[in-house]
């Protein structure tokens, strides 16, 4: 039986142990999740909550990558809260576990959280990923995400230091829209000219 990817829509405690399980697995194998120090179940099951919660009104996407009894991967993205950035949405992890690497999932999994944000009215999704994690940024690449930034030496893991690199994917041209695009001329609320 192949791995099945989807959105999830609703979440057991069944379901955030065996995310926990995953994330236990990835984080002891060093993976650039985020966390240096493994989460507990709570902690796992908190962020289920928050994303399971916020699904119904398109704020949040969670996918599973399953397979069976087991989870092999997760994805999610969360909405922006503030006012002016709410058509724009984070991509907050993504991971599969290193025994399902290689075939794809990942490419799945993205296409997932796209086809989700794509009917949420998601306008630019976002992600930052750790300058080490080649095969990642090759991955977004691929994908359609451009780098639009980094900061050198910022991700910490003790007195190591990595860039973290910053990833966008343009989902207004897809599907077209009546935006009035003004960039950074200096009109409308907010605008000030530059003082020298």
């Amino acid at each position: 039986m192949s791995p099945i990817v989807h959105r999830r829509r609703t979440a057991t405690g069944e379901d955030v142990d065996r995310l926990h399980a995953l994330v236990v697995e990835m984080v002891q194998e060093g993976a650039a999740l985020g966390w240096v120090d493994v989460p507990t179940r709570a902690e796992v099951g908190e962020l289920v909550a928050d994303l399971i919660a916020a699904t119904d009104s398109d704020d949040a996407c969670l996918v599973l990558v399953e397979d069976g009894d087991e989870v092999l991967g997760f994805a999610y993205w969360t909405r922006r809260e503030m006012e002016t950035e709410q058509p724009h949405a984070d991509i907050g992890r993504v991971g599969v576990s290193s025994r399902a690497r290689g075939g794809g999932i990942g490419r799945k999994v993205l296409q997932c959280l796209v086809d989700a944000a794509h009917t949420a009215g998601i306008e630019v999704l976002t992600l930052d990923v750790r300058g080490n994690n080649h095969a990642a940024m090759a991955l977004y690449e691929r994908f359609g995400f451009r780098e639009y930034g980094r900061i050198p030496d910022f991700v910490a893991i003790g007195d190591e230091r990595w860039d973290n690199v910053f990833y966008a994917l343009d989902l207004r041209d897809a599907r077209g829209d009546d935006l009035v695009r003004h960039g950074d001329n200096t009109v409308g609320p907010g605008a000030s000219e530059r003082r020298d």
